[in-house]
C-alpha cells in the first residue's frame, strides 16, 4: 500500500468510526423505544397484530443495524497474523516475557510493558466490538422473524382457537349432540388447536428472549464501545460529531456522560481548568475544516 492509499484508508477509518458510533447510539435509542412498546404489549395483553413492531424492526435491521455491522467489520476485522508474528498471541506473549525478564533498564522495560498491555487492551476492545455488533445483527434477524410470526401467524392461530370455543359454546347452549363422524372431526380440530396454542406460546417466548438478549447486547456493546471512544481523542471527525450529539450521548450513557466522555478523551491535554467539552471544541477548531455546526 503506497502513501496515498494509506492516507485514504486512515481517513476512511476515522470517518467510519465516527459514523458507526453515532449510528449505534441512534439505533440504541430507537431499539429502547421498541423494547418499551413490546413490553407494554406483553404486560397488558395487547394486540401484536396491529402494533407495527415488525416494520420498525425491519427498517432498523435493513438500514442502520446492517450499516453498523459492515462498518465494524471494516474497522475491526483484519486478517489473522501468521504464527510467530508480534501480533500473534504467542508472539505477543514472547515479546512481553522478554520485556519483563530483561534486567538492564527497568524504566525502559516498564515503558515497553505498558505499550504491550495497551496494545493488548486495544486488540481486545476491537475484537469485542466486532463480535458484539455481529452477534447483535444476527439476533436482530431472529427477533424480526419472531415478531413477524406474532403479528401475522399467531392471530390466525388465535382466530381458529376462538372458532372452536364458539362452536362448543353454541352446541352446549342449544343442546346439540354430535354424531360419531362430527365428534371425530372435532377431535382432530382440538388436536390441531392444541398444537397452535403451543406454537403461539413458543413464538411469544422466543420473541421475548430475543428482545431481552438484544437489549443486553446493546447495553454491553455501548460499554465496550465507550472504551474505544475514550481512546479516540485524535479522531477529529468523531470528536466533532460527539460535540454535536450531546443529547444522543446522554440518552445512551446517562445524564452528564457527555462531559465525562469528552473529559476522558482529552484528559492529558489542555489547561487543567478547561472542561472536556472546551478541550474538545478547541481541538476540532484547530483540526477540522467545517465546524459551522458548532456555532448553531
Amino acid at each position: 500500500m503506497d502513501r496515498v492509499q494509506a492516507q485514504y484508508v486512515a481517513r476512511r477509518k476515522k470517518e467510519d468510526l465516527s459514523f458507526m458510533v453515532v449510528r449505534f447510539m441512534k439505533v440504541h435509542v430507537l431499539f429502547s423505544e421498541i423494547y418499551a412498546e413490546f413490553q407494554a404489549l406483553l404486560n397488558e395483553g395487547g394486540d401484536f397484530e396491529h402494533s407495527g413492531l415488525f416494520d420498525k424492526i425491519s427498517k432498523l435491521e435493513d438500514g442502520l443495524v446492517f450499516d453498523i455491522k459492515e462498518k465494524a467489520h471494516f474497522l475491526f476485522r483484519s486478517e489473522k497474523p501468521e504464527v510467530g508474528e508480534a501480533n500473534d498471541v504467542g508472539g505477543k506473549f514472547a515479546l512481553l516475557k522478554r520485556t519483563l525478564t530483561a534486567g538492564q533498564d527497568e524504566k525502559a522495560n516498564r515503558k515497553n510493558a505498558r505499550e504491550i498491555f495497551s496494545a493488548l487492551r486495544k486488540s481486545l476492545v476491537s475484537k469485542s466490538i466486532d463480535s458484539y455488533i455481529g452477534t447483535g445483527f444476527h439476533l436482530f434477524m431472529i427477533l424480526r422473524e419472531s415478531v413477524y410470526q406474532l403479528e401475522y401467524y399467531v392471530p390466525d392461530y388465535i382466530s381458529e382457537m376462538e372458532y372452536l370455543t364458539r362452536i362448543e359454546g353454541l352446541t352446549q347452549e342449544i343442546g346439540y349432540e354430535f354424531d360419531e363422524e362430527e365428534e371425530h372431526e372435532l377431535d382432530h380440530i382440538r388436536q390441531v388447536v392444541k398444537l397452535c396454542q403451543s406454537i403461539a406460546s413458543d413464538t411469544k417466548e422466543l420473541a421475548t428472549i430475543a428482545l431481552e438478549r438484544c437489549m443486553t447486547l446493546f447495553q454491553e456493546t455501548a460499554e465496550i464501545l465507550r472504551h474505544s471512544i475514550e481512546e479516540s481523542g485524535s479522531n477529529e471527525v468523531l470528536v466533532l460529531n460527539l460535540l454535536k450529539e450531546r443529547q444522543l450521548v446522554e440518552r445512551v450513557y446517562g445524564p452528564g456522560s457527555w462531559e465525562i466522555l469528552l473529559g476522558h478523551m482529552f484528559r492529558s491535554s489542555g489547561d487543567a481548568g478547561m472542561s472536556g467539552a472546551q478541550k474538545a471544541e478547541r481541538f476540532v477548531r484547530k483540526t477540522c475544516g467545517n465546524v459551522e455546526a458548532l456555532d448553531d
